[in-house]
């Protein structure tokens, strides 16, 4: 991982001032979870939803916009709540008990439940929503070289994001929706599960980035 300066986060080398990881426990442990929580059970919720259809793609511990959507969508499904409910969106008791519990789900939503499982097999052709956020080479201390050995001081215009590999493998090309083409070429210790960091050329470019959901498709 080169050292390098993030915008948009409260990062620096690599410390992130942010929600604390929580110890191993189950749904109920940790009562209502909502956007923005990060533990193990978020992860648990995640699979379960992925299990019933709901959710979509690689599954972390981070309650992120595809969280949020499938926790909605389960809802709205199963009566729970509605966009005008105070809760929507809230994985609650409720919708936990209905998780945990035989699903409403017919016979057709179960088998576009097996269908979603076989197609997340593979990153590869997947588009996912995203937090980003920009990071640049041009920074007192900063080696400008990633993960995988790119020399950002010899192309500060380099098409470069940083990853979780566990979700975006390194070497991967990606597409970010009205940007452009990039290679997942670098990591960071804050960015993981839903979140990317991409390369800008200069320090100001990476704060008039500042932080934005965007829409990634792995390419090959």
């Amino acid at each position: 991982m080169m050292k390098k300066t993030l915008f948009g986060t409260a990062i620096t080398a690599g410390v992130v001032f942010g929600a604390p990881q929580a110890a191993d426990a189950s749904i109920s442990d940790h009562g209502s979870m909502s956007y923005g929580d990060v533990n193990s059970s978020v992860a648990e919720l995640q699979d379960t939803l992925k299990e019933k259809g709901y959710f979509h793609g690689y599954t972390g511990s981070t309650f992120g916009p595809r969280t949020l959507s499938a926790v909605k969508d389960f809802q709205e499904a199963n009566d729970i709540s509605s966009p005008a409910g105070d809760y929507f969106g809230v994985a609650g008791p409720q919708t936990q008990a209905a998780l945990g519990g035989s699903s409403d789900s017919s016979e057709e939503e179960v088998a576009g439940a097996s269908t979603s499982e076989s197609s997340d097999s593979s990153s590869e052709g997947e588009t996912m929503t995203m937090e980003a956020t920009a990071y640049t080479a041009e920074c007192a201390g900063c080696s400008g070289i990633t993960a995988t050995g790119v020399n950002l001081n010899n192309d500060r215009d380099a098409n470069v994001i940083a990853v979780d590999p566990d979700v975006i493998p390194l070497g991967s090309t990606v597409k970010i929706e009205g940007m452009g083409t990039y290679e997942a070429a670098d990591t960071g210790g804050a960015i993981n599960d839903d979140r990317i960091d991409i390369h800008v050329p200069t320090k100001s470019d990476a704060f008039a980035f500042g932080r934005q959901d965007v829409e990634v498709t792995v390419v090959d």
